[in-house]
This record gives C-alpha cells, structure tokens and sequence, in this order.
C-alpha cells in the first residue's frame, strides 16, 4: 500500500497550527494598529494642549474685548501657513463672533465653530474638513472677571498620520496570502518533525510480532517525556503479551497433555471391548473405567472453564452465601465417610459464588485425602479472627517441599512429593483454588503442619448482616 505524503493526522495538525497562527497574526495586526492608533492620537492630543497653553498665555480678556499680551507667539510659521504640522486657531465668544483667527486660515476653508457642553478641562474632537482630518481641541475663556465669555478653538491636520496607518493595514491585506502560504509550509513541516518520532517508534513496533516477542523498543526518549512514556507503555504492553502469549501456549500444552491421558484410556478400553465379545463382568468392568475417565475428564474441562471465567468470579460480589452452612451441610455430608474433624463457627458470610468457592474446599479437602495415607485425620476450620474470615485446611500427608509452596498454585503443576507418590492427578486444583480465592478479595498461604503434613489457610474479607 503507497504510504501518502500527508496523513490525516499530519492534515489535522497543519490546519490547527496554521489556523491558530494566522489567528494570532490577525490578532497582532489589530492590536498593532489599534495601538498605533491610540499613540498617534494621544501624541497629537498632547501636541494641542501644549500649543493650547501657549496661545493662552499671548492674550486675556477684558470684559468683551480680546487683548494680545505677546503677539509675536502668534506669529509663528504654523499659525501663519499651512505646513507639514499647522495649528488653526480661532478665538470666538459665545454668540460665534471671533476675537481671533489664525492667519492661515485665510488660504484654508474656515472651519466651523463649535460650542461643546463638557469639558475635562478640554474638549476633543474629530472632523473631515476639505478631505483631511482634523483632530480640535477646545477650551473655556474667561475674562479678567472670571465669567465664562468664549472659547478657544484650535485644530491640526491628522491625514498623514491616518495616511500611514492605512498604508501599513494595506501592506499586511497584500502580504497575507504570502504569510499564509509561509505558515502553511512551516506548520507542515513541524507536524512531520513532531511525529517523526512517533512513526520511528511505529516503525520499531511493527518489527515485533509473536514470533519475535523479546524485542522491545529502544528508541532514546526522556522516560518523562510523552515519547519515553509511550515507549515505557508498548514496552510494558509486550512484556504483557508474552507473558501472557507464553501462558496460553503453555497452557494449551499442557491442557491437550492432560486430555489426551483420559481420552487414550477410552479409546484403548473400547478396542478392548470390541475386539470380540466380552462376558458380561468385563463389560460391566469396562464401563467402570470409561465412566472414570469420562468423569475425569468433566473435571478437567469445569475447571479449566472456571479458570478461563476468572473475570466471572470477580464480577458476581453482588452474590452472598453463608459459608458455615455450606460447610456444616454441603461439605459434611459429601464427604460423611471420611475421617474429617470441623471446628465451624456460626453466620460467617462471604461474596462471591458459591458453587465455585464450594469446588475450592472440596479441593482442598481431596488433595489432602490423597496425599494422606491411610485413614489419618483432617481438620477443618472455619472462624472470625481479627476481622478476617479465615479458613483452614490441615492434614498429616507427605507435605510440601518449601521451594514448591510457590508453584503449586501454576496450572498443571505437580510437586515431586506427588510424582514420587504416584497419586493420580491433573495439577489445576490448587490452580483453581488460588484464582477464586483471589478474585473474592481474599489470599492462601500454606504452612507446614506439625509433626508431618501441610495446612492451607484461605482468608477473606468479612461481611456483616443485619
């Protein structure tokens, strides 16, 4: 399959960093201008109220009549032309009749007269005059009295200013489709930097198959990092998976190992029978042994689904069961011919299923009858203690090597005591044993019993009826 030259994710990630940087150039025009703007306007602003101060000081008023203290002031080249930066200045009382006007006021439109109610103490204002912009300041004027007879009015050309503000927003509209063409390319080409490492990692991962399973990734990446992290994961997830792809194989070994046992004895006593005929007393003995191993194998298969349900017995907590009837009725009367002492207190109530935990005892209970001789005894117990619910199953057979107390519990193994003793079994009892009891919240260990034997002690969690 040809590999494309953008992915989606790749697409994804240009659209999302171009978008976000074209977002923030137009957000930084903006700004700029606006800004730009504001200084402008506030430089010119503070020109007029300086040249304002100025004008002041060259007259004052006498009752109704306008007396110039320093005309020269008056008489600078922006008051008497119109120049790169002129000032037009008219100094009017309140019925519109001038005191004052500037002389380049003769060769420029007269602009109007304004009569503003609020003052700061200045009043500004903008206004398009004979197609420039006019940015006017205006002030009270009292007389030598102190009442309020006029006002000053005096304005300046802001188009150049407007002019290049105008050109630099003109400039980024043309420049746009090349700054978006340069954040295209370069947002694509982080995107492809910034996964490169992730294909790499890609790339390693799919070298690792189950038949090579031992490999790992090796990539150089900072652990915390979210490359390194995400190689600790896959890391972590292969371990996973071999172990558990190596516990599935071994697992199917050793299942068709055991089945094959009780399925070859079938097969061998109904050649047997069928080889010619047989008296009645050797069918009936041949039916004996094929129910055996049919039975043998029913145990097999239950409990090799128990175990493949393990998720199952975790998930029934909802169920509850009193643990002393099970015991003091189930237990006892299944097993009523056998030499077993139980020492059982009353209304102890576990979680879980029944059915399965009953399977754990009657394990228990078996293996410790096999590997027993003779008629010995075994004890069963079954008491609160320390808030715990415990449960003990002790015998007096040939015992648990300590390296062995460990692996009892794998499936399908069985200990050399056990081998030696030639007793016949499969290895998943204990198996089935530790994973119910595990999946109910509880733990097993297993001590040696004094003077000779082995006792299993099961502890759950305690749960309280009302």
């Amino acid at each position: 399959m040809k590999k494309p030259i953008f992915t989606k994710t790749v697409k994804r990630l240009t659209i999302w960093n171009a978008g976000v940087m074209i977002g923030l150039y137009f957000i930084f025009v903006i700004f700029t201008l606006s800004t730009l703007s504001y200084v402008i306007k506030d430089d010119t602003d503070a020109r007029l109220k300086h040249e304002l101060q100025h004008v002041l000081g060259t007259f004052h008023v006498e009752k109704n009549k306008l007396v110039l203290d320093t005309p020269d002031e008056l008489n600078e080249k922006d008051f008497m032309y119109v120049t790169e930066h002129p000032f037009f200045l008219q100094v009017y009382n309140l019925k519109g009749v001038l005191y004052f006007r500037s002389k380049n006021l003769n060769n420029y439109p007269q602009i109007l007269l304004g009569f503003p109610n609020k003052f700061n103490p200045y009043y500004f204002e903008d206004l398009n005059h004979n197609n420039n912009r006019l940015r006017i300041v205006y002030k009270k004027i009292y007389n030598t009295d102190g009442k309020h007879v006029g006002y000053i009015q005096l304005a300046t050309i802001t188009s150049g200013m407007n002019t290049a503000i105008k050109n630099i927003l003109i400039f980024n509209l043309f420049a746009l489709p090349i700054f978006i063409l340069i954040i295209l390319i370069l947002s694509t080409f982080l995107a492809k930097k910034s996964y490169a490492p992730v294909n790499k990692i890609i790339a390693l991962a799919n070298k690792i198959s189950a038949s090579n399973l031992t490999e790992r990734l090796s990539y150089d990446a900072d652990t915390s990092d979210e490359l390194g992290k995400l190689k600790e994961t896959l890391n972590s997830l292969f371990n996973r998976l071999e172990t558990e792809i190596n516990q599935i194989s071994h697992f199917t070994d050793d299942a068709s190992h055991q089945l094959m046992t009780p399925l070859t004895a079938i097969r061998t006593e109904l050649d047997y029978i069928l080889k010619r005929e047989r008296s009645n007393e050797d069918y009936i003995n041949s039916l004996h042994i094929l129910k055996e191993q049919t039975d043998r194998m029913i145990t097999i298969v239950k409990t090799m689904l128990i175990l493949a349900k393990e998720s199952e017995v975790s998930a029934d907590s909802s169920k509850v069961f009193e643990l002393s009837n099970l015991i003091s009725q189930n237990i006892h009367k299944y097993y009523k011919n056998e030499n077993i002492q139980y020492e059982i207190e009353n209304n102890l109530y576990v979680r879980g299923k029944q059915e399965y935990f009953s399977l754990v005892i009657q394990n228990l209970i078996n293996n410790a009858i096999k590997y027993s001789e003779g008629k010995k005894e075994i004890k069963v117990t079954a008491a609160k203690i320390n808030n715990k619910i415990q449960l003990t199953v002790s015998d007096n057979g040939i015992g648990i090597p300590d390296p062995e107390k460990e692996k009892i519990f794998n499936r399908f193994y069985r200990g050399s005591n056990t081998e030696k003793s030639k007793v016949e079994g499969y290895g998943l009892g204990l198996s089935l044993v530790y994973s119910v009891t595990k999946r109910m919240g509880g733990k097993i260990e297993i001590r040696d019993n004094e003077p000779k034997g082995t006792v299993f002690i099961i502890t759950l969690p305690t749960l309280e009826l009302n």
